[in-house]
């Protein structure tokens, strides 16, 4: 069996290079991309949120400040407070994917419980246009905190009370005796009067017991209730991941590309070699900018796809795929279809490092290390900006057209190294 093409093998080495690099594809994107996902919901305490304590303390209580020391030392989040702004700039950019903020009137309104008619709002936000997977993580989270936070105001109520109830029974027990003293000594107007005034406070008490409105009584059982305000809301989850699926795709067009269409050879004769890579380069710039509007037509026509700015969505797509078909292309030239090779590994690896499923906080150490400076986090952070947060996206076009420009030189510089070589 396969013995033709094993001897055939043996006689061409260079396929059997090609086929281990084959072989080791599926292996990359399985390991690259589960690690990427693997164990997120348990990685909360790496995602970065913040908590902005505006409480006014009142006399014998001050709550904002006891949860925000709570907050910052729990180590299943990763709260830090600030002040607001600093918040809210930190939620714009993505530092932090969620901003609780403790209100004014925290410890006012607690102190006076017993007789709330209305729960205390508190206030988070969360940013889906930067990360709807973490907006939504951290509504879980949120969830989980109103629970634990409105235990531990009920318990503290709760204890008060029987403090108070203790009291008022010692007091009680007080006037009692005081007035088996009297009687004993034959003072029984006195005695009776006491009796009066004690009966008296015994059935204002219960009074104040049995007046609880039903309202109260919500409160008293739900005190705290946590309200999410999204800065940037998405239509739908398809606008959320729409930056990764395009960036993915530009990138599978330049691969696919540069494997079926060889740039490198000519197709006529050039007196000079910049002529021939002015040539070959217009027509396969021509090429990637008509497959960037037609993926332009297909979200927009068919997946309903509407940004904040359409136009700049447009414009900075045909960038990405120009800055992505520079780099595969000056890679594909010298390396031959083993630069391509790479190129289909460094797509995988950026697959997994962009944190376009998850944040990239939740992933592991070495992805998170070389999130920041690749081609893919580039493009999908500008593609945030136009599609969802209506940002400045001139960082990542500087970035873009320097990769155009150096990689651009490098397929020149291929052209001026390879020039005597004949048209086919």
């Amino acid at each position: 069996m396969a013995l033709h093409e094993m001897r055939y093998l043996h006689q061409h080495p260079a396929v059997i290079r090609i086929l281990l690099g084959i072989l080791v594809v599926p292996l990359v994107y399985a390991v690259t991309f589960l690690a990427s996902v693997w164990n997120p919901y348990g990685e909360l305490q790496h995602l970065p949120m913040a908590v902005v304590n505006q409480d006014r303390p009142v006399t014998g209580m001050a709550w904002g400040r006891q949860v925000t020391r709570q907050l910052v030392r729990d180590r299943s989040l990763d709260f830090r407070q600030m002040p607001m702004h600093r918040a809210q700039q930190q939620l714009a950019t993505g530092h932090v994917y969620l901003v609780l903020q403790i209100p004014r009137e925290a410890s006012h309104q607690l102190r006076h419980l017993p007789t709330a008619t209305r729960p205390l709002h508190v206030t988070y936000r969360t940013n889906a246009g930067q990360s709807a997977v973490a907006a939504k993580m951290g509504e879980s989270a949120m969830t989980k905190l109103q629970i634990r936070l409105n235990q531990a105001v009920i318990q503290t109520e709760q204890q008060a009370a029987r403090q108070q109830l203790a009291q008022q029974t010692r007091i009680t027990a007080g006037q009692l005796r005081q007035i088996a003293q009297l009687t004993a000594a034959n003072q029984g107007t006195v005695a009776t009067l006491a009796l009066s005034r004690l009966q008296t406070q015994l059935a204002r008490g219960a009074q104040a017991m049995t007046a609880v409105t039903p309202a109260q009584r919500r409160v008293q059982v739900t005190p705290i209730h946590l309200i999410q305000r999204d800065t940037h809301s998405l239509a739908n989850n398809g606008t959320g991941m729409a930056p990764y699926f395009m960036t993915i795709a530009l990138f599978v067009g330049c691969i696919t590309l540069n494997i079926i269409y060889d740039a490198g050879q000519r197709h006529g004769k050039y007196r000079y070699f910049a002529l021939a890579w002015l040539d070959k380069m217009s027509f396969l710039w021509g090429f990637v900018v008509l497959a960037a509007s037609a993926l332009w037509f297909g979200v927009w026509q068919i997946n309903g796809l509407r940004p904040v700015h359409p136009l700049a969505t447009y414009l900075f797509s045909l960038l990405i795929i120009l800055a992505f078909f520079s780099l595969v292309t000056c890679f594909r030239l010298w390396l031959g279809l083993t630069g391509a090779w790479l190129m289909l590994l460094f797509m995988i690896f950026q697959i997994g490092c962009s944190g376009g499923t998850y944040p990239i906080e939740l992933t592991n150490p070495l992805l998170r290390a070389f999130h920041p400076y690749l081609p893919m986090t580039i493009a999908m952070s500008g593609l945030h900006q136009t599609i969802s947060l209506g940002g400045s996206i001139t960082e990542q076009v500087a970035i873009l057209v320097g990769m155009v420009m150096a990689f651009s030189l490098g397929t020149l510089a291929y052209f001026y190294r390879h020039q005597d070589v004949s048209a086919e």
